[in-house]
């Protein structure tokens, strides 16, 4: 029988787990057993601890002190580990959860102490602890949602009369939504409208189900007084058909967006397929001081560049405002390129009134970040143009006419805060204000000779999105480039040396790999962090013909073509988020730091600076421990998402 451990030894164990996730987040008596099943063992440095060779794992590993390095089997020779694991990481969870062996060999990089819980230890505290199965499952994004709930904390004791937008539907319905059918007259709907001081009903039939339709306020004056409509007609001939509806645990964040962008004003909430209330936008924006709907509407409504500057003013404000409430990155940076295309459709708008384009079909397409709908809150131009030639018309003035149009509209955007391309890839170089039959050309060279250059504009431009205009333009170009781009192996091989020059930022002896700069001992995440997925998710979408630009849906569509598992592809794409949102939140503690610079002393000024020139620096040291572990993660599955690049285009 074993001997049970004594209770200062259980103590110390539980203090010393407490500092990691996923233990700091179990259940008490879940945590106190998996002490008491403990064991320590020392292995020196260069011993295997696991490896695919002992068959069937039988014990978790706890890394109490030291490191271990994790090989995949052909890179144990070359001394390449796929990562390398610190104090409080565990493994080898999957192998232990299908009862299989290790798929990686952990060796030991320095002489280290790890805990030891054996299979049916192990087991246990799976089925008693829901933290802890949360976590073995869906590890990376266990350990976000943990970090998402802490942000929203500190901002729910900052801000304790706000309502967070990262908060479910069903915390604002307050009644029970009104509902008729939809052979009701029009008379008796409004007649109820009025007793009931209401602004929609919903139409459903008497079977339960998706509501059939919505009538709201403004329905009477469209449908009714200026259609004409008798008021003794059934409620269907004026309803709306087919009401967006969310379920009950979608955020008013995804609500607020959806109005915003389809310009609705009433979002159905479901709950298991059954109605149980209606949002509309008054709901949400009275929780909030700044509105989704108010500053589209601004954009919108502004007549002077003045006027346009100012809503771009209110977009980042709105930004760092849902960053602080815990918004996820995915939402917020789709979120900031919706309100981004509205300001760039105002500015074309602004910018034909002093110099109109020709008569001709023409697309204004992002680029980049634009392009992939991934934009932050420090992001400059990337934009370019496609137009058709009509017939007899000469291409010299044509272009030359779209150049000052497309000038006009680079200059309106740069006094909007959006700084004028260094590079000037944008539509106001007549490098990139070309016809359609010129944009395949130029794709066509940089397939066929991927020189350096080449390579570095196929990562820009093949990242193009239709903003405004004739979309169609852009589409085809699209489904061209997809079409040609899959015979060209050299460029693919070309494209994922490219790629693979930028490696993650981490390190064999300490967690990160940090550099000298003006900021000493940071990373940049733009380079360092996100592009390695950028870049990996763009070659595998033109590989495997995905029509998307954005890295997510990328990685989410292009996932079955290579055979990689749901899981997998979901544990990429939040480790790519997390990095996104890390760089959301130090480039609004930048905003901040150079607000409150004004009266600190000329070192501070001077740090100030330097972090408003390297807006994507961050320095791991001073993140928490938690948003410190993620990081690893997350940039662990970039390199993951390299290692299939090299697999895939190398071999």
């Amino acid at each position: 029988m074993a001997t049970q451990p004594a209770p200062s030894l259980i103590a110390a164990t539980l203090t010393e787990l407490r500092q990691h996730a996923p233990f700091d987040s179990m259940e008490i008596e879940a945590a106190r057993y998996l002490a008491t099943r403990l064991s320590l063992a020392y292995y020196a440095k260069g011993t295997t601890l696991q490896s695919p060779e002992d068959g069937e794992a039988t014990r978790m590993f706890i890394v109490q002190k030291g490191l271990i390095d994790a090989f995949e089997p052909h890179a144990i020779a070359a001394s390449k580990p796929a990562l390398t694991l610190t104090e409080g990481e565990c493994f080898p969870i999957g192998a232990l959860i299908s009862r299989r062996p290790s798929v990686l060999t952990f060796v030991a990089a320095q002489d280290c102490f790890c805990y030891l819980l054996a299979l049916a230890d192990f087991e246990r505290v799976m089925d008693v602890s829901p933290a802890f199965r949360s976590f073995a499952t869906t590890r990376l994004a266990t350990l976000l949602d943990q970090s998402r709930r802490r942000v929203q904390r500190q901002y729910t004791a900052r801000v304790s009369d706000a309502h967070s937008l990262a908060s479910p539907l069903r915390s604002i319905i307050s009644r029970a939504p009104v509902t008729v059918t939809p052979d009701t007259p029009i008379r008796a709907v409004l007649e109820r409208m009025q007793a009931l001081r209401i602004g929609s009903v919903v139409v459903s039939s008497q079977q339960p189900g998706r509501p059939l339709g919505i009538f709201t306020e403004r329905d009477v004056l469209d449908r009714i007084a200026l259609a004409g409509i008798d008021q003794n007609a059934p409620i269907e001939r004026a309803m709306t058909p087919n009401p967006f509806c969310l379920p009950s645990h979608a955020a008013l964040f995804e609500a607020a967006q959806a109005m915003t962008r389809f310009r609705f004003r009433h979002v159905l909430v479901l709950e298991e397929g059954r109605l149980i209330g209606v949002v509309s936008e008054r709901d949400l924006f009275t929780l909030q001081r700044l509105s989704l709907g108010e500053i589209a509407k601004s954009i919108e409504q502004s007549e002077d560049v003045a006027a346009l500057a100012h809503a771009a003013g209110e977009v980042r404000r709105l930004a760092g405002a849902l960053l602080a409430q815990g918004v996820g990155a995915e939402q917020l940076t789709q979120l900031v390129t919706t309100l981004n295309d509205a300001l760039a459709g105002r500015a074309l708008a602004l910018a034909a009134l002093e110099n109109a384009p020709p008569n001709a079909e023409w697309c204004w397409i992002g680029l980049g970040s634009e392009g992939r709908m991934e934009q932050t809150l420090a992001t400059d131009q990337d934009n370019a143009l496609i137009f058709d030639l009509p017939d007899g018309d000469d291409l010299g003035e044509t272009r030359a006419a779209f150049l000052k149009f497309a000038d006009s509209a680079n200059q309106i955007l740069d006094r909007c805060g959006f700084p004028l391309c260094k590079g000037n890839i944008m539509a106001r170089n007549p490098k990139w204000c070309l016809t359609r039959a010129e944009w395949r050309k130029t794709f066509a060279d940089w397939l066929a000779t991927p020189h350096p250059e080449a390579l570095l504009n196929a990562s820009i431009f093949f990242d193009f999105r239709p903003l405004h205009g004739e979309t169609t333009l852009a589409d085809d170009l699209r489904q061209w480039l997809n079409q040609q781009a899959t015979s060209h192996a050299m460029f693919y091989l070309l494209m994922t040396q490219n790629a693979l020059q930028v490696r993650p930022p981490l390190g064999l002896l300490r967690d990160f790999v940090v550099v000298d700069s003006e900021l000493p001992g940071t990373i940049d995440l733009k380079k360092y962090g996100a592009r390695p997925f950028v870049d990996a998710a763009r070659i595998f979408a033109l590989k495997h013909g995905v029509s998307a630009s954005n890295t997510a849906e990328r990685i989410r569509l292009a996932a079955p073509s290579m055979r990689m598992p749901p899981d997998e592809a979901a544990a990429i794409v939040d480790g790519f988020h997390f990095i996104q949102l890390l760089r959301l939140r130090n480039q609004e503690d930048v905003e901040l730091a150079e607000h409150a610079s004004k009266d600190a002393s000329q070192e501070d000024i001077a740090t100030a600076n330097a972090r408003k020139a390297n807006p994507n620096r961050i320095d791991p040291d001073a993140l928490n421990a938690l948003d410190r572990r993620i990081l690893k993660e997350a940039l662990r599955q970039a390199r993951k998402l390299q290692s299939r690049l090299e697999m895939d285009f190398q071999r």
